[in-house]
């Protein structure tokens, strides 16, 4: 069994979004049950059902129709870490878009990108994942549109070339906003969102296009990507025991492994087609454990080295300093 995840770097440009909307983040974050601890980390992923729950949230929080179409027309490619950089570097705003189309799932999993030409017009169509509440809302549809034309906007450094643009909800009835934004015919209660363009446009050069560092991140792109095929296969199953029972008799390799009908072996080589160790995850969810332990100053060390399954207080310095570089002490310290 798989499931969808994210990496944890999106996270800064959601909490943008919430600063512009005046929201509450804390609240957000932990309606989701997501882990501040998880901002920016290359390490971390957060679970697509966590994403549903955090823009519901925002959503309803903000209580403002405009939200979306708001945030979506500030948007720019350097909001959109290593998938708008790939996208700047391309040599033209056509292959802008095609390395959105196969690199989609660093940033959002959940949209089908589609690009159409025909003759002297091209269309951009989206398609959401219907499972997920935020994506059947007015709101989504806005951002995800006005951010499609921001960021293109901002690529090509100019006009567009829209004939078109399509909407699936139902026209609200003040469209004064959208059309100062859009400038071009728009369609409400559509089949799904599209972008209507002229041809040309595809060709337009970009005065940000860097071929050889653009090669480069395309392996950094397909590494990340790898990543999280990896995260959302055995690796998360095990990470999800390993979390739920680290510290016990359960967190042992023979019983994580008889949980998932292997014998030890079979999971260890599993896991090696996997590019990880068993000892690797287990050590990633003590790290991030101990992180969160130590935040509370009632606590021993002893105390944490056992709920982490360390055989002594000795064995849990020398990781922990490992892992951050400095004892447990000076950690502590420096969250005061």
């Amino acid at each position: 069994m798989t499931e969808t995840l994210l990496p944890a770097s999106i996270l800064p440009g959601l909490l943008e979004i919430a600063l512009k909307g005046r929201l509450n983040i804390q609240a957000l974050f932990e309606q989701a049950g997501i882990d501040a601890d998880a901002v920016g980390s290359a390490e971390h992923f957060i679970r697509l059902e966590q994403l549903d729950a955090l823009l519901v949230s925002a959503f309803r929080q903000a209580n403002d129709p405009w939200f979306g179409l708001q945030v979506g027309r500030d948007s720019h490619y350097g909001n959109m870490d290593l998938l708008g950089s790939l996208m700047a570097t391309s040599d033209t705003l056509g292959e802008a878009i095609q390395c959105l189309l196969r690199y989609k799932n660093l940033l959002v999993p959940y949209l089908t990108f589609e690009l159409q030409q025909s003759g002297d017009q091209c269309l951009l169509a989206v398609s959401s994942d219907e499972s997920l509440n935020f994506t059947r809302t007015r709101t989504h549809n806005d951002l995800v549109v006005a951010t499609m034309v921001a960021i293109g906007r901002s690529l090509v450094g100019g006009d567009l070339m829209l004939r078109a643009v399509r909407f699936r909800h139902p026209a609200p009835e003040d469209l004064s906003q959208y059309q100062d934004f859009f400038a071009a015919p728009l369609t409400f209660s559509h089949p799904r969102n599209e972008l209507e363009m002229d041809a040309a446009v595809l060709s337009a050069p970009l005065a940000t296009a860097y071929p050889k560092y653009h090669q480069r991140l395309c392996k950094v792109a397909q590494q990340q990507l790898a990543s999280l095929s990896r995260a959302s296969g055995l690796t998360a199953q095990v990470l999800a025991l390993l979390e739920q029972r680290i510290g016990q008799p359960e967190a042992s390799i023979e019983a994580i492994a008889a949980t998932l009908s292997m014998t030890p072996r079979t999971l260890q080589r599993h896991l090696a087609a996997e590019n990880v160790r068993f000892v690797d995850l287990r050590d990633q969810v003590r790290h991030s454990r101990a992180c969160a332990l130590l935040r509370d100053d009632k606590l021993s060390f002893a105390s944490i080295a056992e709920q982490l399954g360390f055989a002594d207080v000795a064995n849990f310095y020398h990781a922990f300093r490992r892992w951050e570089g400095v004892a447990p002490g000076e950690y502590r310290k420096s969250l005061v």
